[in-house]
């Protein structure tokens, strides 16, 4: 009983954590007035989710990285007063990298997305990629 009870808990957590959400649930991301935000695998290049588990909010003059509220036309999730739509943070105003030893020269493996939203130019042949949060290639 014990073994079926730890196996069920396990496949649970497992299809929990591969989870993503579909349209409806996390439509549209709102940020403090000002943030901009920025992608990042906290997780390790293996794990999927939802998109509130990679896009965070980022104040560039208190340097603190917080979670944005996501709504979507499934929830009664509410944008907060003031709070708004933020743009991609610049390489110049957040960077993984800040020393040399964060970060390596990796050859792109992946193409980036037509999606307007999702995809920041055109493609390149490296790109410094952290080593304490890889970089989503296709942004």
């Amino acid at each position: 009983m014990k073994l079926i009870l730890s196996t069920v808990l396990a496949l649970s957590l497992f299809i929990g954590a591969n989870a993503v959400l579909p349209p409806g649930y996390e439509d549209d991301m709102w940020c403090p007035a000002g943030d901009c935000k920025i992608y990042s695998i906290p997780f390790g290049d293996d794990y999927t989710g939802p998109s509130s588990s990679f896009y965070f909010c980022y104040n560039s003059v208190t340097e603190e990285v917080t979670d944005g509220v996501w709504t979507g036309s499934l929830t009664d999730v509410q944008q907060p007063k003031g709070w708004e739509k933020p743009e991609m943070c610049s390489k110049d105003v957040y960077s993984e990298c800040e020393y040399d030893h964060d970060c390596k020269p990796t050859i792109r493996t992946e193409m980036p997305s037509d999606d307007a939203e999702h995809s920041r130019g055109e493609t390149c042949g490296c790109f410094a990629d952290s080593v304490l949060h890889p970089f989503d290639q296709c942004q």
